[in-house]
Parts: C-alpha cells; sequence; structure tokens
C-alpha cells in the first residue's frame, strides 16, 4: 500500500511541473508577441518620424500577420488608452489593441531648442488567452521613440 501513495505522490509532482512547463512556455510566446509588436510600431514611427495613417495601415498590417489580438466584437481599445500626463492619444489602434501617444517637449525646455521636439509611447499588451482566466490577465508593455527635432528656418 505504501508504494501506490508513493507512486500517486510522484504522478502528482509530474503533472504539477508539466502544468508548470506549459504556463512558462504560455508565458513567453505572450511576452515576444507583445514586445515584437511595440518594436515594430516604434521602428515605422521612427522611419517615418511621426505617426500618420500610412504608418498605421503599416502598422495593422504586420500585426495581423503574426496574430497580434484584434478588435473584434465585443473587445474596444476604450478601456484599454486613458489620458497620460503631459501627452496626447493619437492612435487607439483600429483593428489592434495598442495605444500610441504624442509627447510636446518644447514646452519642458524653454529656450534650449536644441532639445525641441516631440516624440512618441507606444503602450501595447500582452494576452493569456487561457481558457477562463485569459481575458482578466492583460499586462501593458510600454516603448519611447527618439525625440524628433522640429527645424524652423
Amino acid at each position: 500500500m505504501k508504494e501506490a501513495i508513493a507512486n500517486a505522490g510522484v504522478f502528482n509532482l509530474i503533472i504539477i511541473f508539466v502544468i508548470v512547463l506549459i504556463l512558462l512556455f504560455i508565458g513567453s510566446l505572450s511576452y515576444s508577441r507583445g514586445f515584437k509588436a511595440k518594436n515594430k510600431i516604434i521602428e515605422e514611427i521612427e522611419k517615418d518620424q511621426g505617426f500618420n495613417s500610412s504608418t498605421q495601415a503599416r502598422v495593422d498590417e504586420w500585426l495581423g500577420s503574426i496574430g497580434y489580438r484584434a478588435n473584434v466584437g465585443y473587445i474596444t481599445n476604450s478601456d484599454n488608452c486613458g489620458s497620460v500626463d503631459g501627452g496626447s492619444l493619437v492612435s487607439q489602434g483600429a483593428s489592434h489593441q495598442y495605444c500610441v501617444y504624442e509627447f510636446d517637449t518644447c514646452s519642458s525646455y524653454g529656450a534650449d531648442n536644441s532639445k525641441c521636439g516631440k516624440y512618441y509611447r507606444v503602450v501595447t499588451y500582452m494576452y493569456f488567452d487561457v481558457p477562463l482566466i485569459g481575458g482578466f490577465i492583460k499586462i501593458p508593455v510600454n516603448g519611447e521613440t527618439m525625440i524628433f527635432n522640429e527645424i524652423t528656418s
């Protein structure tokens, strides 16, 4: 009888170990997808030196190709994108869940025009699509572009 109980304990440990490994795998996939999305959006903004409609179209097309969470039916960005201090919301990601904020540094530096310009903050999300609990876990991933100097003649 002792051997049956010991085998059941070892079997339970193996099951717990497999579940932990599966959760780590799901977490690493979501982590990778969230950071790839953030980095691609920042790359496209820096390529255009600003965020415009063509940038948004390229970003949405690319996000669809990597399987980033899309806005369908009940999912909207109204809960995702709030206001931030010192910045204004530029895009809520019409077809995918991300937010782009624009910040103007000219007011904070005053007469020092060499540091005057604008930059963008991008917020994407890591989602865990696990049944029953997956809809409740959403972790924001933030990133910022370099400062784009406005040249005045």
